[in-house]
């Protein structure tokens, strides 16, 4: 039998597994980081095709954990107007002047975001990063949990952070309850130029084929997130990169003029999950390992963050010190009450949406529309919705609270 190696063990290097480290790594807890892969590089000739879109909780965490500036030295652009339309005519705009505030949220490439996120970890006294290894069983002790790796090696914890993502191993190997269906769409991703090309504003146009978003990037360029049926998605990916463009020039109403494709178009299936419960034990999932929603509105990376900054509040809160027990049940289930409680009402609220806009009957797509218009002229409702999108209420964990 192991023994206890490290107080907490996270499985995964992305952002939100990355996030949670950094935000414990001065409590005392002796921390590992095991990776399958390599860690990411940030490729200063090419924009990432992965990108994320962070609202203002996340940027108030991502700057406590004192990561944001480097980020921002990197590349990081800002929006501080969203254009909203649909195919019954509906029309909504949210400004940042709305609510008092510079922008709404940003646009960061994943690559930058993590990379920002190892250079706040490295070298740390409390923090170990093991690369290159595949997990391949968790075995539950009352007292520990021992991870068995394909190398052989054993290791020994009293906390697993599930922070693998949505092919997760550590949920996987565990006995947690997985429930997820297929969206039956695809997303298309690839970056934009315009020739009438705008700044600091996102667009985002609900078709009946499905969602499309336009998202801007510092260079002036954009990045599409583009979800659609499935069949349609293929017919888009079999047409000519001239065909490909035009098409997307329609489904934009033409409101950048000439677009032009700028690298490869990549695709991916999505998917909702939802798992029951977040922790078992002495394991829990954080992130896409424990749930994924609809990319519509780009408020996975944001729960994703939100659960790390839950999670670093719960095992350092009250009577704590570095010889707690992070495995605690009464933290654990604080932390899965807490994060449940916005993210399943999110998902649903995601899933309304892109059923409602992509509907066949012209009824409800009209009483969508009419919706969203009259939405557009009544500030106070308009400014709720932005202050709850943006992260500006809500349970936020106070790492992620905005001062007042």
């Amino acid at each position: 039998m192991s023994e206890i190696d490290y107080d907490i063990v996270v499985v995964g290097a992305g952002a939100v597994g990355l996030a949670f480290v950094a935000a414990v790594k001065d409590s005392g807890y002796r921390l590992l980081v095991l990776e399958s892969g390599a860690l990411p590089q940030l490729d200063n000739t090419h924009y990432d095709l992965r990108v994320n879109t962070l609202n203002l909780a996340s940027e108030t965490f991502l700057n406590s954990l004192r990561v944001w500036q480097p980020m921002v030295d990197k590349r990081v652009s800002s929006f501080d107007r969203i254009d909203v339309w649909d195919s019954a005519g509906g029309r909504i705009q949210f400004l940042a002047s709305e609510i008092g505030e510079h922008h709404l949220g940003h646009v960061v490439e994943s690559s930058v975001l993590t990379t920002s996120l190892l250079e706040a970890i490295e070298n740390h006294e409390n923090v170990t990063t093991k690369t290159g290894v595949q997990l391949q069983s968790v075995l539950q002790q009352p007292d520990r949990v021992c991870l068995y790796l394909a190398s052989g090696e054993r290791i020994g914890c009293r906390l697993v952070v599930g922070a693998d993502g949505g092919e997760s191993t550590v949920r996987e190997t565990g006995e947690f309850s997985v429930s997820q269906r297929s969206y039956n769409q695809k997303a298309l991703v690839a970056q934009i130029e315009a020739s009438d090309s705008i700044t600091q504003t996102a667009l985002q146009a609900f078709l009946p084929t499905g969602p499309l978003a336009f998202l801007p990037l510092a260079d002036g360029t954009f990045s599409i997130v583009w979800s659609c049926e499935q069949s349609f998605a293929e017919n888009l990916l079999n047409l000519s990169r001239s065909e490909f463009e035009q098409q997307l020039s329609v489904a934009i109403d033409h409101r950048l003029g000439d677009v032009r494709v700028m690298s490869q178009i990549v695709s991916f299936e999505l998917r909702k999950l939802e798992v029951e419960p977040y922790f078992l034990g002495r394991t829990v999932l954080v992130g896409d390992a424990a749930h994924i929603i609809h990319p519509l509105a780009g408020m996975g990376v944001n729960l994703g963050l939100m659960d790390a900054a839950a999670l670093s509040e719960v095992l350092t809160e009250g009577n704590f010190d570095s010889e707690c027990d992070p495995a605690q049940h009464l933290r654990l289930r604080k932390y899965e009450r807490w994060r449940k409680s916005v993210n399943v009402p999110t998902g649903f609220i995601m899933d309304g949406f892109d059923f409602g806009f992509r509907t066949p009957s012209k009824l409800v797509q009209g009483i969508l529309g009419v919706g969203l218009t009259a939405t557009n002229r009544i500030a106070f409702a308009k400014q709720e919705i932005i202050r709850l999108a943006c992260g500006l209420s809500g349970d936020l964990p106070s790492i992620a609270r905005r001062q007042q």
